[in-house]
């Protein structure tokens, strides 16, 4: 499954990226004002690895782009352009060899309610076994769920002692709840359960992250929403829920997919209500579950997007739930399907282990949860509905394997070729096939080599009793050669330690006397490049002989050390969490968020002034907390900002920003 969902996304990535299609979104019921397709004057730009500051200027000042902030983790630049010009800037953007891709910043929205029949109170609950689940594991409380949404309703008797952070990017002049979707999201995820009141939610004992990229009329910027789900990853969510959906794909949102997948989060999404096939972003990308909406009879919903990229499905019609302004009610929608697959993904995280060694266990938790999915007989919702008794059971998931065969490049079998998956390891036999047995669900790097081919990868997903496929070709090495010498400094001819010399496939490091050896190159001529941190870079033809040492020496020349690069303060953002007020400070440069950066704040109400010093982490932040903060006008001002190699431009971003603190708890 995963691999055919990217394929499919590589091509309609490439239609979007030179056609720009009409986009249509499906508007909630109780929003009957179309909702733009993108932002008329905000593109998405991503400059390719190795693109210099001077150069990104240089292209912003010829399309008259002005970059507004940088998105962390990815490096996507967030560019203001010429009102009603976004489509025609991105396609600027787009034709220049320095950027990697540019796009407008599409527009999403909460996927809405149909009028539909209504059912019993939770439904759902019984039918996916939620009650036999909960005498296995009632989930923990260091199970954090972001719900990526509209906002939650911050003093919900059934929520609010759930919320453990409330931040918004959606520009809403508060986190809580405007619009009444999230909340109903969120109490079906985790919702106190076993309290006496309200209703149940599926995680039972997780917490709530509330991550507002919504605004408070049911739509939002993919760049908000890219946004919130780097700041969960890196802020201690193991899953994330987008009850949320749009038309247009955008490598900006998939970057932001694959990086929060990369940091260990189950990644949960909407597939959608247009009824059809049509793909719903983000739900349609690889590393991300796509949950379609089944009824009280096991029938998909009508209006419920379906296909072979949809992964799993859930109940979704007349869902129970919290409503914002602490009541409770009815919604249906793939939009309430979604947090039932991310309430079920905070209980299997307490029962699966690390099978496979790579640190992480979204891998194991999605494939148990897909794994275990109950079979009703529906074609295009993937494994079937959820079952959340079999997906925390104890009893061992079945083992599958890795399968295929290993060529040379002519289609030749080669026999006694060593495949691995990184614990175990088979040889292939005459015909050049093989097969590993016995190998835990889970995401795997399978490695083809034997003596005299040049070693191949290739990364599979083995699922519970089953063959995942992975065929190799190898190419042969025939009287490999080599290349030596050495890397001095052109103006004393003293030897550079260090430097990486490479013929564009194999790279090699020059030792302490600025000598270097590259082994094991094929015969025919190269381009030899050699390069160190301050030096210039130095690239020479070179014919390379079978089984002869070609010598190429350079002499690099020492360049000036370059400017300090500008940093600025982004945003300055007060949280409100139960009785404390929380104040996140972002810096970034150009290239993106500042690690590192050792910044000193003045909070003042007026009364009392707090002086606060601390460090930005890897997403640029710096955070500070007044404790039991009483009610009042506060006023932050960033005072000095510090950092190796860095100035701090304050004419660009902000310095200061202010805040009122209202009576009662957890209000904005």
């Amino acid at each position: 499954m995963y691999m055919r969902k990217t394929m499919i996304v590589l091509v309609v990535t490439i239609l979007l990226i030179f056609s720009f299609p009409t986009i249509v979104f499906a508007a909630p019921p109780d929003n009957p004002t179309p909702v733009s397709d993108f932002s008329s004057q905000q593109i998405l730009v991503k400059f390719k690895s190795g693109t210099s500051l001077p150069e990104v200027a240089e292209i912003h000042r010829q399309l008259g782009g002005q970059v507004k902030e940088t998105i962390p983790g990815i490096g996507v630049q967030v560019v203001t352009v010429p009102k009603g010009q976004a489509k025609e800037k991105a396609k600027a953007y787009s034709s220049n060899t320095k950027v990697a891709y540019a796009e407008p910043d599409f527009v999403a929205e909460a996927l809405g309610s149909p009028d539909d029949p209504g059912f019993g109170n939770q439904w759902g609950m019984v039918k996916i076994q939620a009650p036999q689940a909960w005498e296995v594991t009632t989930g923990s409380n260091s199970i954090n769920i972001a719900i990526l949404d509209t906002g939650v309703d911050l003093d919900h008797p059934d929520l609010a002692d759930r919320l453990i952070s409330n931040i918004d990017f959606s520009g809403s002049a508060t986190a809580d709840d405007v619009y009444g979707h999230g909340t109903h999201v969120a109490g079906i995820a985790a919702a106190i359960t076993n309290n006496g009141i309200g209703v149940a939610g599926l995680g039972y004992s997780s917490t709530i992250m509330n991550v507002k990229v919504l605004g408070d009329t049911g739509s939002g910027a993919y760049s908000w929403i890219a946004s919130g789900i780097i700041w969960a990853a890196d802020n201690g969510a193991e899953i994330i829920n987008m009850s949320l959906g749009g038309s247009s794909n955008s490598s900006t949102l998939e970057d932001a997919i694959n990086y929060a997948w990369s940091k260990g989060v189950v990644v949960v999404a909407a597939a959608g209500n247009s009824g059809n096939t049509t793909p719903s972003y983000p739900a349609y990308y690889a590393n991300c579950i796509a949950v379609a909406a089944t009824d009280a009879n096991d029938a998909k919903a009508s209006w419920s997007n379906y296909g072979d990229w949809v992964d799993v499905a859930a109940p979704g019609l007349n869902v129970y739930s919290t409503l914002k302004d602490n009541g409770y009610g009815y919604k249906s929608g793939t939009s309430m399907a979604s947090p039932y697959v991310a309430g079920l993904a905070a209980l299997v995280f307490t029962t699966v282990s690390d099978a496979n060694g790579d640190g992480k266990l979204n891998d194991e938790v999605r494939s148990r949860i897909e794994a275990t999915c109950d079979d009703i007989g529906v074609e295009g919702i993937g494994s079937g509905r959820i079952n959340a008794a079999r997906a925390v059971d104890s009893v061992p998931v079945l083992p599958g394997k890795i399968s295929g065969q290993v060529t040379d490049v002519n289609g030749s079998a080669i026999s006694g070729a060593q495949v691995s998956d990184g614990s175990r390891t088979a040889l292939t036999d005459a015909l050049g096939t093989y097969t590993i047995d016995n190998i835990p669900p889970g995401g795997y790097q399978v490695v083809a080599s034997k003596e005299g081919y040049q070693s191949s990868s290739w990364t599979v997903s083995v699922l519970q009793g089953t063959t995942a496929v992975a065929d190799f070709s190898l190419n042969q090495i025939i009287n490999p050669g080599s290349i030596t010498g050495s890397v001095t400094d052109v103006k004393d001819g003293s030897p550079i330690v260090g430097a990486t010399v490479t013929d564009g496939t194999r790279t090699a490091l020059t030792d302490a006397s600025g000598q270097y050896i590259i082994g094991g190159v094929p015969e025919g001529t190269y381009t030899l490049t050699a390069s160190a941190a301050g030096y210039s870079t130095s690239s020479q033809a070179v014919s390379v002989v079978a089984a002869q040492t070609a010598t190429v020496n350079f002499a690099l020349t020492k360049l000036a050390p370059p400017p300090p690069e500008l940093l600025w303060v982004q945003s300055i953002t007060f949280v409100v969490t139960g009785k404390n007020l929380g104040l996140n400070i972002n810096v970034v440069s150009a290239s993106g968020a500042v690690a590192g950066a050792q910044v000193a704040v003045q909070l003042t109400n007026g009364v009392r002034n707090w002086n606060f010093t601390g460090t930005t982490g890897s997403s640029g932040t710096a955070s500070f907390v007044v404790t039991r903060a009483p009610a009042g006008s506060y006023v932050a001002s960033v005072m000095a900002i510090t950092a190796t190699g860095y100035t701090w431009d304050t004419t660009q971003g902000v310095t200061s920003a202010s805040y009122t603190l209202k009576s009662g708890r957890g209000k904005k």
